[in-house]
């Protein structure tokens, strides 16, 4: 048996793990295991949906947020479970919860395999030596094996100490073939989403409203490109405690009227979005990979995105199915969108079918091949 737990079971969540439950080599050998089925680290903000039927996940607070619960309350509550599973193999969401750090002692305690799930990076935030040096005796202490998004994730783990073979990738992947189809029917059949009114040209951000998105700097950047002759407008999807903040900072900028604030919306109500938009932007200070790339990626859509992003040495290819900037130049973005929106339309779908090639490596089915790999070794 091999568990995988997460904190709080988003729709890419479901998409993994229904791939691990279809491999051949895993079918009816792999359990799911979801600490709290309300908000989960994101206060405020319930990110749960997606079909489970036939899936074995169980949830051990499911009516609770992880506020609410208590990370003491919720490793005990793991522990019972893993005991009660008495898995072979346990992958563990990261190493900054009690609930996790608890699943890998239980893994070292009965003779299980632990896997480290990871999306951390060297860049991601400030780096103490102190810091490193114990993450380093924790990393050896607790994990056999890693699995990571992409190339700085890997440079990363094996900065911990962790063994280039005892690193799979392929963590960070979405359901590319449902946004590709869905996004490829709502072009073909526009007429359902006329009532959302959406500019005839537009960049769109998903995500949520809060400072590491730097999406004050978007609006900067956005209010400057439209002075240098930028047509398109801006659309945010998304919710956050920024909301308020940048719909007010829009005013300022004079730009209210070419931003649109969609609010928080599922999985499914983004298609539309993805589908109209002609480019998708990702400007973040700090980013462990950013999914809404794939997500966007596996609709068709050119990027820019920061060279903060986790996935941009990975995804990003520039000139090729997008561009990157640096967050912390002024002006790197605005030059960016006049680029993009400037294209000649066939050049930038191009880049959207480029884009679409690029992501479909990074696949359900892939990291499902990664997960039995480790389980096999």
């Amino acid at each position: 048996m091999t568990t995988v737990i997460w904190i709080d079971w988003y729709s890419y969540h479901l998409s993994r793990f229904r791939a691990l439950a279809e491999h051949d080599r895993l079918r009816g050998r792999v359990a799911g295991i979801e600490l709290v089925g309300g908000c989960g680290v994101h206060s405020g903000l319930k990110f749960r949906d997606g079909d489970r039927l036939g899936l074995d996940i169980r949830s051990l607070a499911p009516m609770s947020d992880w506020s609410e619960v208590g990370q003491w309350q919720l490793a005990r509550l793991l522990w019972r479970e893993l005991t009660r599973l008495g898995p072979k193999t346990v992958f563990v969401p990261g190493y900054y919860t009690l609930p996790a750090l608890a699943a890998a002692v239980w893994a070292r305690l009965h003779g299980a395999r632990s896997v480290l799930m990871s999306e951390t990076t060297a860049f991601d935030s400030r780096r103490a030596g102190w810091r490193e040096s114990l993450k380093r005796l924790l990393a050896r202490a607790l994990f056999d094996y890693g699995i990571v998004g992409g190339k700085p994730h890997s440079r990363y783990l094996a900065h911990l100490g962790f063994h280039k073979d005892r690193i799979a990738r392929f963590y960070d992947v979405v359901d590319n073939a449902y946004y590709k189809r869905a996004t490829d029917e709502a072009r073909r059949s526009p007429a359902p989403y006329v009532h959302l009114n959406l500019p005839a040209s537009y960049f769109l951000f998903v995500g949520r409203l809060s400072p590491e998105k730097n999406l004050t700097g978007l609006l900067r950047e956005f209010a400057q490109y439209r002075s240098e002759g930028g047509q398109w407008s801006l659309v945010l999807v998304g919710d956050g405690p920024q909301r308020a903040d940048l719909q007010e900072y829009a005013e300022t900028l004079g730009v209210a009227s070419f931003v649109r604030f969609e609010g928080l919306k599922s999985t499914q109500d983004t298609i539309p979005y993805y589908a109209f938009s002609g480019c998708f932007l990702l400007p973040s200070t700090r980013e462990p990979w950013g999914l809404v790339v794939n997500e966007a990626m596996a609709s068709s859509l050119p990027v820019i995105a920061s060279t903060q992003c986790g996935c941009a040495e990975d995804l990003v290819n520039p000139g090729t199915t997008g561009f990157t900037f640096s967050p912390f130049q002024p002006g790197a973005l605005a030059q960016r969108m006049l680029a993009m929106s400037t294209m000649p339309c066939e050049e930038r779908l191009a880049m959207g079918r480029a884009a679409w090639e690029q992501v479909s490596a990074y696949s359900p089915q892939q990291w499902a091949e990664e997960v039995a790999r480790i389980v096999e070794a």
